[in-house]
């Protein structure tokens, strides 16, 4: 299968290194022109318990990707969709296929600005994996992927040969048919575990080591369930606090994403996490006092950073 992975960060480099591990055709794609000198020059360093593994493989500028492609993997932050995506529309043809592991709702959404709904599978990950330096990224533990396509439950053709590609390559990816259901409680755990995280200078097992912050993680999420009971969707509780319970204790020493924005002083995804939830909780008359609290704070904290970092 002939990939990109468009926004090669952290999780997206150790998708692709292990993709092209396998022999499938991968090029990276990233604005960070640290990270592509690395690779070029030394090539993508993976760093895993189990050892080390150095993989040779392409990396571009979006704007320069090379050729059409089977598969674009998108990776960007949620508010880079369009453009990152504005960017490669020259390789992006009847048959090519999206597939979003991005964090929050509304992904959908703005992906079908370039390709049919029919073609665009959105899903969740609960990798933990974090960027070391330029060149070199590191898993911190074992977790499940999910996808499934925008419009239809159904497993078609494409999702077995996605869901194949990736399990051959060591990357655990199901296929779901419920994955509406799947994102909002990645929704839901990420709204508190990693607004605390951002706002503490913490990890999910500090958060762990202090109950009051755990419960607090999951009362956020309590919120959010009652959101989407008023959009139709019906989560699994138990899930969310299972998810809550693997991120404080096996992946206790992982960075969240929104941590990782923190330090570099960087937009975080917080408007399509618990923002876009007390959105949707607004219109439907619903209160929502602990994500509106972590959304003023996290926008509060970005716009410090901002003016005095």
């Amino acid at each position: 299968m002939r990939i990109a992975i468009l926004g090669a960060g952290a999780m997206g480099s150790w998708f692709g290194g292990l993709l092209a591990l396998q022999g499938q055709s991968v090029q990276l794609l990233t604005t960070n022109e640290d990270h592509r000198t690395a690779i070029k020059q030394n090539g993508l360093l993976l760093k895993a318990p189990e050892g080390d593994t150095t993989v040779s493989i392409d990396v571009h500028a979006p704007n320069e990707m090379t050729g059409s492609v089977d598969l674009v993997m998108l990776m960007t932050k949620t508010f880079q969709t369009t453009q990152a995506l504005a960017s490669i529309t020259h390789n992006i043809d009847d048959n090519t296929h999206i597939l979003s592991l991005q964090n929050g709702l509304g992904n959908a959404e703005n992906i079908e600005q370039f390709v049919a709904l029919d073609r665009v599978w959105v899903g969740v990950s609960m990798m933990p994996i974090d960027k070391v330096a330029p060149g070199v990224v590191a898993g911190k533990g074992q977790g499940s992927s999910y996808f499934g396509n925008a419009t239809h439950a159904s497993k078609t053709s494409m999702a077995t040969a996605i869901e194949s590609t990736f399990n051959s390559a060591g990357i655990e990816l199901h296929h779901d048919e419920n994955i509406h259901q799947r994102i909002w409680e990645k929704v839901a755990f990420n709204s508190g575990m990693n607004a605390l995280s951002a706002l503490t200078n913490g990890r999910p097992g500090t958060i762990g080591r202090y109950q009051e912050a755990k419960t607090l993680a999951i009362n956020v999420a309590k919120e959010v369930v009652e959101v989407a009971l008023a959009c139709d969707i019906t989560l699994d509780f138990s899930r969310i606090k299972e998810m809550i319970e693997l991120s404080v204790s096996k992946h206790a020493e992982h960075i969240p994403s929104m941590l990782q924005d923190m330090h570099a002083n960087r937009q975080t995804e917080v408007d399509a996490l618990s923002g876009a939830v007390t959105r949707m909780a607004s219109k439907s008359g619903i209160a929502t006092p602990l994500n509106h609290t972590l959304t003023t704070l996290i926008k509060l904290k970005e716009l410090s950073n901002e003016e005095y970092a």
